[in-house]
C-alpha cells in the first residue's frame, strides 16, 4: 500500500521496521517487543496504533505504566504531539501522508461490504491471470497446512507413515457426517492392533464395527451380525479394546450407499487387499490408476444389505469415483506432498498434474465462487477456493489476499 522506504517520524527521522513485534490481543500496547531503527538508533520496545494521535490522551495512556515503553506511535492523523513520562516526545509515524484516500476508500468498501465475498462486486476489475496464478499459490498453502498435521502425527507415531495414513484415511472414510467419529475410532482401535488382522477381512470388519459401537445390540436377529459380534467380543477381550458410545456414529442425512457399516466394510477390504497401503499409495502416479485399483467392494454380505436389519436387491457396494476423488484430494495427494517434502524429493509438477486430472468438487463454497464468475475446472481450483474462503474471506484478510491487494493497488494506480 506504500513504499516502506518513505517511513519517517514527525520530525523527518527515517524509520526502518526490523521486526513489527508480537501482536498483543490482551490489554496494553498493540505490538510488543518490536525492533525499530529511528535515525541512527535501534529501539526495542512496544508500538501503539491509533486513528488520531490525540487518542493517546483520550484513552488515558499517559497515566498507564503499561505504555511507558512505547518506541513508536503509529497514527493516521497526527493532530497533536504526544509525550512520555520523561517529558520526551514519542516518535510518531503519520500514515495519512503515505496512504492515498482512494486506497483507503477501496479498503473500507471491501471490509464494510456485507456480502459473503467482500470483493464480489469488483470481480470484473481483476485481471483473470491474477486469479489463475493465485490458485496455485493457494493450493500449495493448503498442502503446507495439511503437512503440519502429518508431521505432528508422524512425530507422535515414531515416524510410522502407515500409522499416520491409517488415522487420516479412516477419518475421511467417515465423510462430512462421521468424520470426527471415525477419527475417534482410529484412536480407540490402534493401527498396531488393526494391522495384525489384515489377512482376514472378517476380523477387520468385526474390529471396526465393534469398536465403532455398531455391534452393541444384544437382540439383533441377523446371522452375520452375531458372527461379527462374537468375533469382536473375543478380540475386544484379547486386546482390551473400548468401543465408542452407541450413537457416536450417525446415519442421519446419509445416502444408503454411504452408510457407516458399508464404509467400514470397504475400509476393511481395502486394507485386506493392500496391507502395505502407504507403499501402494506412493506408487500411484495418476487418478486413472487410482480408479482402477481403489474401486474396492465391501464383503459379500453387504451386496444385499445397507444395514443389518433388512435385506435388499443385490448390488455390489463398490467405492465410487466421487468417493475415491475425495480420498485422493484429502489424503493421498497431501500425504505424498508431506512424505516427499520430508525426504527432500519434492515434485510439485507431478502433484499438480495429478490433481488437475481430478474433476472439480461440488460443495457450498465452490458454488459461491461459481455464482460470481470464478469457475473451477479441476480439483486444484476447488481446493484453492476452499483455502481462499476459509483462510482469507471469512477472516476479512483482504490485505493479505492477492485479489484484495490487487484491487487496492488498482485504486492507487487510478488515483495517480
Amino acid at each position: 500500500m506504500f513504499d516502506r522506504n518513505l517511513l519517517v517520524t514527525q520530525d523527518s527521522q527515517p524509520i526502518d521496521v526490523l521486526f513489527p513485534g508480537f501482536h498483543n490481543h490482551n490489554a496494553g500496547p498493540d505490538f510488543l517487543e518490536a525492533k525499530v531503527r529511528i535515525g541512527d538508533i535501534l529501539w526495542v520496545g512496544n508500538v501503539e496504533i491509533h486513528l488520531k494521535s490525540s487518542d493517546w490522551y483520550a484513552h488515558g495512556h499517559e497515566r498507564d505504566p503499561a505504555y511507558d515503553n512505547i518506541i513508536l506511535h503509529v497514527v493516521y492523523e497526527d493532530d497533536i504531539p504526544v509525550w512520555n513520562e520523561n517529558n520526551n516526545q514519542i516518535p510518531t509515524l503519520n500514515l495519512s501522508k503515505l496512504i492515498h484516500k482512494e486506497v483507503l476508500k477501496k479498503y473500507n468498501s471491501l471490509i464494510k461490504n456485507k456480502a459473503i465475498l467482500k470483493c464480489q462486486n469488483n470481480i470484473e476489475e481483476i485481471d483473470p491471470y491474477i486469479i489463475f496464478q493465485y490458485k496455485y499459490k493457494l493450493y500449495f498453502e493448503r498442502l503446507e497446512n495439511k503437512n503440519k498435521w502429518f508431521l505432528l502425527n508422524l512425530k507422535g507415531s515414531v515416524n510410522d507413515w502407515e500409522k499416520v495414513l491409517y488415522a487420516q484415511l479412516l477419518k475421511y472414510f467417515g465423510g462430512t457426517v462421521n468424520k470426527e467419529a471415525f477419527s475417534d475410532l482410529a484412536h480407540f482401535l490402534s493401527y498396531e492392533v488393526f494391522r495384525k488382522y489384515t489377512h482376514d477381512y472378517r476380523k477387520l470388519e468385526a474390529l471396526l464395527l465393534g469398536t465403532g459401537g455398531l455391534l452393541s445390540d444384544e437382540n439383533k436377529n441377523c446371522g452375520y451380525y452375531r458372527e461379527l459380534k462374537e468375533e469382536y467380543e473375543f478380540l475386544r477381550h484379547k486386546h482390551q479394546l473400548k468401543s465408542l458410545k452407541n450413537g457416536s456414529i450417525r446415519f442421519h442425512r446419509l445416502r444408503p450407499k454411504g452408510f457407516p457399516g458399508i464404509r467400514l466394510a470397504q475400509f476393511a477390504m481395502l486394507y485386506h487387499k493392500y496391507p502395505q497401503l502407504f507403499d501402494f499409495f506412493m506408487k500411484l502416479t495418476d487418478p486413472a490408476d487410482a480408479y482402477k485399483y481403489l474401486r474396492v467392494t465391501a464383503s459379500g454380505f453387504w451386496d444385499t444389505h445397507y444395514h443389518f436389519d433388512k435385506s435388499t436387491k443385490s448390488v455390489k457396494k463398490r467405492m465410487g469415483k466421487s468417493f475415491i476423488d475425495r480420498i485422493l484430494i484429502n489424503v493421498l495427494i497431501p500425504l505424498k506432498f508431506a512424505y516427499l517434502k520430508k525426504e527432500g524429493k519434492e515434485d510439485t509438477e507431478a502433484l499438480i498434474k495429478f490433481i488437475e486430472e481430478i474433476a472439480p468438487e461440488k460443495n457450498r463454497i465452490v458454488d459461491i465462487f461459481n455464482k460470481i464468475g470464478v469457475k473451477s475446472a479441476t480439483a486444484l481450483d476447488t481446493q484453492a477456493m476452499i483455502e481462499l474462503y476459509t483462510k482469507y474471506c471469512t477472516q476479512e484478510r483482504c490485505l493479505d489476499c492477492e485479489i484484495g491487494h490487487y484491487l487496492i493497488k488498482l485504486a492507487e494506480k487510478n488515483k495517480k
